[in-house]
């Protein structure tokens, strides 16, 4: 069988200063980059058997693209489980299976899910019940995980359902005007200003500040961006026939921070991208 990535790990057995076996090995990823090295204990998952998780879902007739980070440091899986509709407007799901490989913690599921509307999508890390979190733990029956993956298409259309269900409890909690903008000023507060630059700063004083004196808060620019997306997903709200809610503030972040991924010169997969932004979605955990 072909592996789906075009390369494989390389290990090599590292020695005390005596010349004696040590506890540690070196690990060269893609390109022969020398990647980390672990103790004996953590278990590299090799990309063929990775390879053979996404094979087992192409032959399902999933369409199912690889990526790799760091000449392999994570590897993941981007399976397509196609258009979707939903209250908030037809969608498209995809499951990233992501699995780090550099010494760090285990491998998970995650699903990603772009509103066709607005072309602007978030992943979620996270589900409503986390006993259906499948992850792939760095031990000796690492591939007993990847089995439970396989055999588990109809846990994935589980957690769809799950990230469906997560969007019509916040589309339910209808907002006036004023409220929606305080959680989004709320959000941006907590989420996007870096602590260097709030020092004293409070979220009723950036508040009036946008008020009073927006130009001298040098994180302006951004604001503007996030307020342009809050404005947008208003508009879709009366295309779609959708109320003023806390959706709505959520899907106005997702739109800002996709259009913040697509400006981004990190050279990392879009999968990464996403990982690492989605973290700033656990604020509407809480709210849903």
């Amino acid at each position: 069988m072909n592996n789906l990535f075009n390369f494989e790990y390389k290990e090599l057995g590292l020695t005390n200063i005596d010349g004696t076996p040590s506890n540690f090995r070196q690990v060269f990823g893609n390109n022969g980059v020398n990647m980390v090295c672990p103790k004996g204990s953590y278990h590299i998952v090799k990309t063929a058997d990775v390879s053979a998780l996404g094979q087992a879902f192409i032959d399902k007739g999933y369409n199912v693209d690889t990526f790799e980070h760091r000449n392999g440091e994570s590897i993941g899986l981007n399976i397509s489980f196609g258009k979707h509709p939903s209250a908030v407007g037809e969608c498209q799901y995809n499951l990233i299976i992501r699995i780090p490989n550099n010494g760090g913690g285990k491998g998970y599921l995650s699903i990603k899910q772009l509103r066709l509307i607005c072309t602007n999508g978030m992943m979620s890390n996270k589900t409503l019940h986390k006993d259906n979190y499948i992850k792939i733990p760095h031990t000796i029956d690492y591939k007993s995980s990847l089995k439970m993956m396989e055999h588990s298409v109809n846990g994935f259309m589980s957690l769809l359902e799950q990230v469906k269900d997560s969007d019509e409890m916040l589309n339910g909690q209808t907002l006036e005007t004023h409220e929606a903008l305080y959680n989004l000023n709320k959000w941006f507060f907590e989420q996007e200003i870096p602590v260097s630059q709030k020092k004293d700063l409070t979220l009723d004083m950036f508040r009036e500040q946008l008020v009073t004196a927006p130009s001298t808060l040098k994180f302006i620019e951004r604001y503007n961006e996030l307020k342009v997306a809050f404005n947008k997903e208003l508009a879709y709200n009366t295309e779609l026939g959708l109320k003023l809610s806390m959706y709505t503030v959520y899907a106005s972040v997702t739109n800002y921070l996709s259009r913040r991924i697509e400006k981004s010169g990190s050279t990392a997969s879009n999968e990464i991208k996403f990982e690492r932004a989605s973290k700033k979605l656990e604020f509407f955990e809480t709210a849903s």
